[in-house]
């Protein structure tokens, strides 16, 4: 099934090609073929690009070169490199629900003994208290290591999955 236009069919965001794009930069001939001419629509601001993708559920998340890859592997500080994909439950931030399948069977609006259940003990844990620099609760979450990324699983204030993030490990855990 294809339809007309740019936008981009839920089954292209299909979990573990995501996970495969991870880490690599802009310029990578994979990552150049997976969005097509959606690359010249990536906003920029300081460190970071992104690409909204509202109706697929997904937005994206590039980073410059030092926050993703080693040092000795930079050629160019300002190059971007696919760091992150956000992968909306419906309604949060206004996306449409990602509808591809998640791994284990985890799904968006699972609860956290749900999670537990599927995923195991989770590596690290955060946020669930208030934040004076964020005026608000801190989303509970937690990361799990899966093949070469994290998987940052948060939660809404009713304690169900709200947002899945495969995003590549910090340089410091890698």
């Amino acid at each position: 099934m294809s339809g007309g236009g740019l936008q981009m069919s839920a089954s292209r965001f299909e979990f573990d090609k995501l996970i495969e794009l991870l880490g690599r930069s802009e310029k990578d001939p994979e990552v150049k073929d997976f969005f097509g001419r959606q690359m010249s629509n990536i906003e920029r601001d300081e460190f970071y690009g992104s690409l909204e993708f509202k109706p697929e559920g997904v937005d994206v998340v590039f980073q410059e070169a030092p926050w993703v890859i080693p040092s000795v592997a930079i050629t160019d500080p300002k190059e971007l490199y696919l760091a992150a994909f956000h992968l909306h439950r419906y309604g949060h931030e206004g996306y449409a629900e990602y509808s591809n399948r998640l791994p284990n069977g985890l799904a968006l609006g699972d609860s956290e003994a749900d999670v537990l259940r599927k995923m195991g003990q989770p590596l690290k844990k955060g946020g669930g208290g208030m934040s004076r620099v964020l005026n608000g609760r801190v989303p509970l979450w937690f990361w799990y290591p899966f093949r070469k990324a994290i998987l940052h699983i948060q939660f809404d204030a009713n304690g169900r999955v709200e947002m899945v993030t495969p995003r590549t490990p910090d340089l410091e855990s890698a």
